[in-house]
């Protein structure tokens, strides 16, 4: 069963950003780190590359190697302030954001977010005992980014939800027939030989 993408956040707007591997990886340890959406996180750079001055200049030209894109919702007014920034710089929105990408620092977030960091963890390690690591496809990952964007919570939190709520009737029928098929298997009766009856 397919599930409705999240609806756009009120007073946001979707972003696509066009991100290099080394970029986009950044932006994806920093949201691990922090136990933040990735939307969260842009949004601080953006934030954070609007507070500082800018001492060199920023470099005009595409992403290095295949571009990654990473969607995500911004408050409209930061993209706007986004835009004129990159504008007065001489470059586009994507050059601008990238730099700001790689100039930033775990240091330069705030100190909340490394508080609820170390909580977390500390919290996190006596509640769940059990670490498992999972791999997606691109479509399973872009839906579970996407909502954990829309509730600005982990990709772990989102996860547990679901299993959460999940009952045997969330599963595909062809799940149900195999363990059907296989339970019937195990409870036929064993034959015994003929010479066995005598």
């Amino acid at each position: 069963m397919e599930c409705d993408p999240p609806r756009k956040p009120r007073g946001s707007i979707r972003v696509d950003a066009r991100l290099d591997a080394m970029t986009r990886a950044k932006v994806d340890d920093l949201a691990t780190r922090f136990h933040q959406p990735r939307a969260a996180v842009l949004s601080h750079i953006m934030q954070w590359g609007l507070s500082r001055e800018q001492r060199r200049a920023l470099n005009q030209s595409e992403s290095q190697g295949p571009v990654r894109h990473l969607s995500c919702y911004v408050p409209v007014a930061l993209h706007a302030r986004v835009q004129q920034a990159a504008a007065a710089a001489g470059v586009h929105t994507a050059p601008w954001l990238r730099q700001m990408i790689r100039q930033v620092t775990p240091e330069d977030f705030p100190a909340s977010w490394h508080e609820g960091h170390a909580a977390e963890r500390s919290h996190e390690s006596r509640r769940y005992g059990k670490r498992f690591m999972l791999r997606l496809d691109g479509q399973t990952w872009a839906t579970l980014d996407a909502w954990s964007t829309y509730f600005e919570r982990s990709a772990a939190e989102v996860i547990r939800q679901l299993l959460a709520q999940a009952t045997p009737d969330t599963f595909p029928a062809s799940w149900h027939l195999r363990v059907a098929e296989r339970h019937g298997e195990q409870a036929q009766p064993v034959r015994r030989d003929a010479d066995d009856e005598g």
